[in-house]
């Protein structure tokens, strides 16, 4: 106050009591002015974002994905937002893709498509790169027109596993193991042919074309190593490391439906909802972002780590007495079943584990019985002729020693007749050990109009402390 009534004097020529009078007037609006008016903005800001969510939700969050493009852990749980709002999220192409994430609305339906810079080990020059020279010289017709036109220009090798294992040459219509396997080729083969081009001499690989593109099939698919399609697993193991999520599916797809019976809550929210402390769930999904912690008292092992349903990421913690016994089963990219419990603290939840299992293994120990539910139609005998496939194949399994310990589901068969289910009867119950994949070869057959599952209930897990139990005795 003192430095402002001498600073007005010095320099307006303003008296004391003047200057106290002004001094009071800034005070008493310094009490409001400065936080209402951050107050104003920010309610501002906030209904613009909301207004622009609700109303451009495909522009949105492909502003919001590009604007943290190169974090991973923000593009992950940005990429978790658009699944819940059915924003689909395209993969990679060299066609379709931008350097950021972009906008596609064709017939009033909206998707982002995954911008090429956002792919782990390609950066925005090579992106750049790849966008120019099709915006030159027209679209990229095959791979080799690609290899052709880009291999010489920064987009090294190393950019060309990425792209090939994100599947953004997959529009091109090559098996993406095909195209790892003989990318040395391809390199070799397009130095040889960019050379022939400045020559002016015609290659035998292009059959006397000299234009810009490669409009034919590979010419020389002869001296390509011939590899098996990539396996769905390793597709998504790729997509999952190069670019943080899944396109071709989900590692929990085989068991949609039995997860349904398997999983405990469906969402973090229902578990808030529906659960209290020190009550038992079970979980099924794929491990990821596992890190090794130490206590400070102690310095005793734990672990952090996610569990990927086909819906929902849940956090987990595996406290050391538990690490102990089972710290050696969390795998990254592991298929698991998670036994916990779940813990309460200031209204929030949170999930503990207890036990760990292979998932597979463990589908005819928690699967109790399942219902098919078929259509009436021709095709229904052939779902018959299927399962008894199932359980002939089991049944020669057990006698090669190959068994699940004696553990099986129940199978019924029900038909769908004028809304009502009607099941059948059966003189003896059919029993097999249920897994992921006969489970699917069941399940996707089209006469399936629907599935019931039940799970085994199951048992409730005690971490109270010696202590706690002997106090509540």
């Amino acid at each position: 106050k003192d430095v402002f009534i001498k600073g007005a004097k010095e320099t307006n020529d303003i008296d004391s009591r003047k200057a106290e009078d002004i001094f009071a007037l800034l005070e008493t609006f310094a009490e409001y002015g400065f936080n209402k008016s951050h107050s104003a903005a920010y309610a501002m800001l906030s209904y613009r974002t909301a207004f622009l969510k609700a109303n451009y939700p495909v522009e949105f969050m492909a502003a919001v994905l590009t604007s943290e493009q190169g974090n991973a852990d923000k593009i992950a749980n940005f990429l978790e937002e658009c699944k819940y709002m059915k924003v689909p999220v395209l993969g990679p192409d060299v066609n379709a893709s931008g350097k950021t994430f972009t906008p596609v609305i064709e017939s009033n339906e909206g998707s982002i498509r995954f911008g090429l810079a956002a792919i782990k080990g390609v950066g925005e020059g090579a992106a750049e790169l790849i966008i120019s020279e099709k915006k030159d010289s027209g679209a990229y017709e095959s791979f080799s027109d690609f290899m052709l036109r880009c291999s010489e220009k920064s987009i090294n090798k190393r950019v060309m596993e990425a792209l090939i294992k994100t599947g953004a040459f997959d529009s091109l219509g090559q098996d993406r193991a095909h195209l790892l396997s003989n990318l040395d080729a391809e390199l070799a083969e397009s130095t040889v042919r960019r050379e022939d081009l400045r020559k002016k001499q015609p290659s035998l690989f292009e059959d006397f074309d000299l234009g810009c593109g490669i409009a034919e099939e590979d010419n020389s698919a002869e001296n390509r190593l011939v590899t098996d399609k990539m396996s769905i697993t390793e597709k998504l193991q790729y997509e999952k490391e190069m670019l943080g999520f899944y396109i071709s599916g989900h590692p929990m797809d085989s068991y949609a439906g039995l997860d349904v019976a398997i999983d405990s809550f469906a969402d973090i929210e229902a578990a808030n909802r529906d659960f209290s402390d020190r009550q038992t769930y079970r979980l099924g999904g794929i491990i990821s972002n596992v890190q090794t912690k130490y206590t400070r008292k102690g310095s005793r092992q734990f672990a952090v780590f996610n569990l990927a349903t086909r819906n929902q990421t849940y956090e987990l913690i595996m406290f050391p007495d538990a690490y102990a016994k089972n710290g050696a089963r969390i795998e990254e990219g592991k298929l698991a079943l998670i036994h916990g419990t779940t813990n309460r603290r200031d209204g929030e939840l949170s999930l503990t584990a207890h036990d760990i299992f292979d998932l597979e293994s463990s589908i005819p120990r928690i699967i109790q019985r399942i219902n098919f539910i078929l259509h009436p139609k021709a095709s229904a005998p052939e779902f018959l002729q299927t399962l008894r496939g199932v359980i002939d194949a089991e049944y020669n399994n057990c006698r090669d020693g190959d068994h699940t310990n004696g553990h099986s589901s129940e199978v019924a068969v029900s038909f769908l007749i004028d809304n009502q289910i009607i099941e059948t009867n059966s003189s003896n119950a059919l029993k097999i050990a249920i897994n992921g994949s006969n489970y699917k070869a069941l399940r996707q057959h089209p006469t399936v109009a629907g599935i019931r599952v039940e799970a085994f209930p199951m048992q409730a897990i005690d971490d109270r402390k010696a202590w706690e139990k002997r106090r509540s005795s």
